[in-house]
């Protein structure tokens, strides 16, 4: 039996059930304080912790009249608006026995582990003879913890369980985590799993704390009755705390501390220094103060949403969809393995790919985790950047629900590549694998992947399973330019949005918010408000408008390749627009190629050059990246696919050498580009005034959507076929 769930909170049995075994560690660590002054004072006399009725030694169990008793509401609204608890305090002024060190471990290990036995029954089940329990506890610091915790509080609830005439026998609690290098991996492994078998073998409960369920070894999996995921501390576990700690009634002014407190989220993130530190206030109340000013300067809740950020709508939609399966887990109607939690985002830089894990943190109100390629090697050799992944994706897992971003995916290379760094780079690429597959099974963690180039990447890392759903995200189309600088500019109905999308159009989001941050500093310059003018200058630095003449021969070309490539196969382009850079067509080849969509591609890709060949004064520079593709698709035309020339042998373009005119090799693949070319030329000479048109469109728009572009070839049809060449 597996057991994880996004919201666990203690019931009746497990509240009464931890303050009494609360109220037995602080006795115990009210008289160790005691037996250490003894010492101190070279008095030989030393209580026995579990000989001390607990009434003696904690003054304030529970035997205070809360203050508040004898208070009016105006006078309690205003002890508690001081940071004073008129319910924790004595109508009678009893004094409240601070600790110097109260066991703070203890308790919370105490409360979680109790979160997961909501009856006496399912308690007793675990520490039943022979019972196994695997707990998983992702974080290394926090399995270091409740080991070391686990000795005091194993005592107090054997206590407890006597006074609540529950049967319990000792457990053996092997434990595996520390500091593992590369190196001493294996060493841990194989002593967990010895000592795993040497608790099964006594007949005792077992609980195994371990960072993953796989991590159990095979004698333990096989007994093992349940696996839980430990869950993290929340406002609830202090509360319950509280009420041993700082009470002297057993009583506190709960509705104001749970105000105060920030979300449990905030809280699973938690160092336990830091808890220390605010559990070390005097009240209650200051309590809650310090725990909530420590999540604001963590920074622990994102508060961009999607609201703030302009994405496509098919994007925008499944995103929608993964909040609601989020928002259903959390209450518990849908189980995590329902739930498609993991993303991979790719595109040019700039334009919002870690913005849009930022915003999918801040609607889901969950922390978001950040991680990437670079900060896990800046760490050191490959054991250390193993080590600083494990570390993030740990993280995750304690503090889920949560947002895990794996950044620049590209730096993580096809392991089948041969280059000197080869061992380097498997070892890396099989410990993200790894963690990704631990990734699909932890319950709460989103994963969100990123990169600019996804061919870069080893294909293993994007299978379904790991990234389930993939998006390409490129710069903003014009409608999301003018959201961008609606959300930016005060009162933008002043401005001219349009006109200035238009000639933003190409530009992604992070030029387009450095540009707006241009504008505002001239108008600082200026000493005025923000004027349309401070943004037609800032606009001109990054985007400075064209000639007609350009405008006009990167219309024709654009309108080429889209003019073309429809003749040819029927698709249409999702858009074409004009850039700052020059011209884009956004399409997408089909992935299986034979030999006549091979040279149809080739032809589209040859056609911007054709259109400037046939209707300008000649070609120019621009198609320069247009000869490369088609280059490459030729070569493997011949030499990939073994579609052209008759030979089956696939050769590596590293592996063949100069492809120079004057070699064979080149002569042939000079062949073929000249033969699409020369079709191309002629497709365009046949539909010259379906390409004006759409070009004219081009100009005067900037940017033209399938939409549009499929009503300006309404009257025409797609007839042309790659063997009409031969006509």
């Amino acid at each position: 039996m597996s057991q994880s769930q996004g919201d666990v909170s203690l019931s009746s049995f497990a509240r009464a059930f931890a303050r009494t075994i609360l109220n037995d560690l602080v006795a115990r660590s009210l008289v160790l304080e005691d037996a250490l002054r003894t010492r101190l004072r070279d008095n030989p006399s030393t209580p026995d912790p579990n000989s001390v009725p607990l009434s003696a030694t904690l003054d304030a169990t529970y035997r205070g009249v809360p203050e508040a008793s004898a208070m009016s509401d105006e006078e309690i609204a205003s002890r508690i608006a001081s940071g004073e608890d008129p319910f924790a305090t004595d109508l009678h002024g009893r004094p409240h026995r601070r600790m110097s060190t109260p066991p703070l471990r203890e308790m919370s290990m105490a409360l979680r582990l109790l979160a997961l036995t909501p009856t006496q029954e399912a308690f007793e089940g675990i520490c039943a003879p022979g019972v196994v329990t695997t707990l998983v506890i992702p974080q290394r610091r926090d399995r270091e913890v409740g080991w070391r915790a686990l000795q005091e509080m194993l005592h107090a609830v054997r206590k407890a369980s006597a006074s609540w005439g529950i049967s319990m026998s000792w457990p053996e609690t092997p434990v595996y985590g520390g500091e593992a290098s590369e190196r001493n991996q294996a060493r841990k492994t194989a002593e967990f799993g010895e000592a795993v078998e040497l608790a099964v073998s006594k007949g005792a409960p077992v609980w195994a704390l371990a960072a993953h369920a796989d991590d159990m070894p095979e004698i333990g999996r096989l007994v093992s009755q349940a696996t839980w995921h430990l869950p993290p501390l929340t406002r609830e576990m202090i509360v319950e705390m509280l009420r041993v700690t700082h009470s002297v009634t057993g009583e506190l002014a709960e509705d104001a501390v749970l105000a105060r407190l920030p979300a449990d989220n905030a809280l699973a993130g938690l160092h336990p220094a830091l808890l220390d530190h605010a559990m070390a206030a005097d009240t209650t109340l200051r309590v809650a103060d310090r725990l909530s000013g420590i999540a604001a300067r963590a920074n622990v809740q994102p508060g961009l949403t999607l609201d703030d950020i302009a994405l496509p709508a098919p994007l925008r939609s499944r995103l929608e969809r993964l909040l609601a399966d989020i928002s259903a887990w959390r209450s518990g109607s849908l189980r995590w393995s329902e739930v498609s939690g993991s993303l991979f985002l790719s595109g040019p830089p700039g334009n919002g790919k870690t913005l849009l894990a930022s915003a999918l943190a801040g609607s889901a109100r969950i922390p978001l985790i950040t991680t990437s390629y670079a900060d896990c090697q800046r760490h050191g050799h490959q054991g250390d950047f193993l080590r600083a992944l494990s570390d993030k994706v740990t993280e995750a897992m304690s503090r889920a629900p949560a947002v895990l971003l794996i950044d620049e995916l590209d730096s993580f290379l096809v392991r089948s590549n041969l280059t000197q760094n080869s061992s380097y780079n498997i070892g890396v690429v099989n410990g993200l694998l790894e963690h990704l597959s631990r990734l699909n099974d932890a319950p709460g963690v989103l994963i969100v992947g990123a990169a600019n180039n996804r061919h870069l990447i080893d294909p293993a890392i994007l299978r379904p399973g790991r990234f389930d759903q993939h998006y390409e995200i490129g710069p903003p189309d014009q409608a999301g330019i003018i959201r961008i600088l609606s959300g930016s500019l005060n009162g933008p109905d002043r401005f001219d949005l349009a006109g200035h999308a238009r000639q933003l159009s190409g530009c992604s989001g992070a030029t387009i918010a450095a540009m707006i941050r241009d504008a505002k500093a001239r108008a600082r310059q200026d000493g005025r408000p923000l004027e349309d003018r401070h943004l037609a200058v800032a606009i001109a630095e990054i985007a400075p408008e064209r000639s007609d003449e350009d405008l006009w021969r990167i219309a024709i070309h654009e309108a080429g390749h889209v003019v073309v490539s429809w003749r040819l196969t029927g698709d249409i382009p999702t858009r074409v627009r004009i850039t700052p850079e020059g011209g884009e067509v956004h399409d997408t080849p089909r992935k299986i190629a034979t030999a006549e969509t091979a040279r149809m591609r080739i032809a589209a890709l040859l056609a911007g050059r054709a259109a400037e060949h046939v209707m300008l004064d000649g070609p120019s520079s621009g198609a320069a990246d247009d000869l490369a593709q088609a280059t490459r698709i030729a070569f493997d035309l011949r030499h990939g696919w073994g579609l052209d020339g008759g030979s089956l042998l696939s050769v590596p373009p590293a592996l063949i050498g100069r492809m120079l005119p004057g070699t064979e090799l080149g002569d042939a693949l000079d062949r073929i580009l000249a033969e699409e070319a020369e079709f191309a030329e002629r497709v365009v000479r046949e539909n010259r005034d379906l390409i004006e048109n759409l070009a004219t469109t081009l100009v005067r728009m900037r940017e033209i959507e399938r939409d549009e572009i499929t009503a300006l070839f309404r009257d025409h049809h797609p007839a042309i076929t790659l063997t009409s060449r031969l006509n």
